[in-house]
């Protein structure tokens, strides 16, 4: 079933995927502070935020509804269904980042499962990345976007 539409004016739009991935790379820098001290329940916490704001920036750049995580989950599942080469990764990525979600709450990762997580969700991230325009991107990969270089 696809993703349940919105309509906005371009301008709004815009606005929103810029937002949407100001969030990202704010919650992908992040992270890795978090594991470090060991705080495991917020580095996983940026993970899944991560995914979730990039999702929405591709989701606002199709016109596709976000705003809860169902919607998250429904835009993934068409991406997923719109490019089958990846879908194994996509899903790998998602069930890592639900389980970076679940941990916030039940607090059952140790640290070398939080990181592993962590570095699972990464083809995901580049991928959705890979579907956003040049204007958005400015040409840049994922990593040299999240460092900034």
């Amino acid at each position: 079933m696809p993703p349940r539409t919105r309509r906005e004016p371009p301008a709004r739009r815009d606005a929103r995927i810029r937002k949407h991935l100001e969030q990202a790379r704010d919650y992908w820098s992040k992270w890795p502070a978090h594991l470090a001290g060991g705080d495991l329940c917020q580095a996983g916490e940026k993970g899944w935020g991560t995914v979730a704001q990039l999702t929405k920036a591709v989701a606002t750049m199709r016109g596709w509804q976000h705003y809860d995580h169902v919607a998250i989950q429904e835009a993934i599942t068409a991406l997923m269904e719109e490019m089958p080469e990846q879908a194994l990764l996509i899903d790998q990525g998602l069930s890592a980042a639900e389980r970076l979600h679940g941990n916030f709450y039940e607090v059952f990762m140790t640290a070398y499962r939080a990181e592993s997580a962590l570095n699972e969700i990464r083809p995901l991230l580049e991928i959705l990345w890979g579907l956003l325009p040049d204007e958005y991107t400015g040409r840049t990969s994922f990593s040299d976007w999240v460092s900034g270089t």
